[in-house]
């Protein structure tokens, strides 16, 4: 394989285990490995695994005559080819072929999440700085904020005042729609998703599923949607309930993984409402769920998800309208 690699016009560096490969990559940065699983020492499936969590530009193919070992739980994907012994000349060039494009698609794909992420930061300090300037003139910030989501994001406004009305209507059949909640609750929803105004459009209105990395940007809405409340003077208590609208009771959520009381209570019932609306509206992506189809789901995702006792008053608000 070096020879072939070298009749190619391209550079070999071969190591005869694990370890040694790992050692080698710390100071010789590789664009390819092909990785034989059976080696001496750790196998290579996990150094593949090494890699892909280390060097996730480096294209992984694995050479093997065990295929029945590729199976087994703990497999890194994904690779860029699969060589089975024994390969001749032209298949082992069209693996590394693949490997090279798989390469350059990868930093294609970290470039373009580059951008993405400056244009998230740039125009997260430019609202901060527009909401700034309303302060300065003695402007009314809560109105100026609602302006904006209407003026560049209307499907985001909608979503946000149905997720106000509903976590309302919840707060009021648990009995707690009183005291401090009153006071914060229904303007926590109404901005809870106040940082999408940050986000790309190409993003926000994608036809199709996103990509891991673009996912990623999205979920950064939460904590420009919380910095952008922190940088204001009268909103600035809501930024904590923004910021926690997106945990999982259970954990595993973002942008934290908190869980269970240590998500604010006004967090927990907007978090409910927005799936709701969320799953019965139109996506760019994908169709609506019907309320009863909603309503099953909002269920099963207790308690991972969703607190149960606020899902259980959330669906007694649904049975009676």
């Amino acid at each position: 394989m070096a020879r072939w690699v070298t009749a190619l016009g391209l550079q070999p560096t071969t190591a005869a285990s694990a370890d040694e490969a790992l050692v080698t990559l710390r100071t010789q940065p590789c664009e390819l490995a092909i990785i034989d699983v059976m080696l001496p020492g750790r196998d290579g499936l996990w150094l593949a695994g090494e890699l892909r969590r280390d060097h996730p530009q480096t294209a992984v193919i694995i050479a093997t005559a065990y295929t029945e070992l590729l199976g087994r739980d703990g497999d890194p994907r994904p690779i860029a080819d699969l060589l089975v012994k024994p390969f001749q000349r032209d298949r082992f060039v069209l693996a590394v072929d693949r490997g090279r494009r798989w390469r350059q698609q990868t930093l294609d794909d970290w470039a373009w999440h580059a951008r993405l992420a400056l244009e998230l930061e740039v125009r997260t300090e430019q609202i901060c700085a527009a909401i700034d300037r309303v302060h300065g003139s003695a402007g009314d910030e809560s109105a100026a904020l609602l302006a904006m989501t209407n003026e560049q994001a209307p499907d985001v406004a909608a979503h946000s005042a149905r997720v106000a009305r509903y976590a309302a209507s919840v707060a009021r059949e648990m009995g707690c729609f009183e005291g401090a909640l009153a006071g914060v609750l229904e303007p926590a929803a109404r901005f809870h998703d106040i940082g999408k105004l940050a986000i790309p459009v190409s993003l926000l209105t994608k036809p199709s599923q996103l990509s891991p990395g673009e996912a990623v940007i999205v979920r950064k809405h939460v904590e420009a949607g919380a910095e952008i409340l922190a940088s204001t003077r009268t909103l600035q208590h809501l930024a904590p309930l923004v910021l926690a609208s997106h945990e999982w009771f259970g954990g595993g959520g973002y942008p934290r993984q908190i869980a269970g009381s240590a998500i604010p209570l006004a967090s927990r019932i907007v978090a409910i409402a927005d799936a709701y609306d969320a799953m019965t509206q139109d996506r760019y992506y994908r169709g609506r769920l019907d309320s009863a189809e909603a309503a099953l789901e909002l269920r099963r995702c207790c308690p991972s998800q969703f607190d149960p006792d606020i899902a259980t008053a959330f669906l007694g608000v649904l049975g009676r309208h």
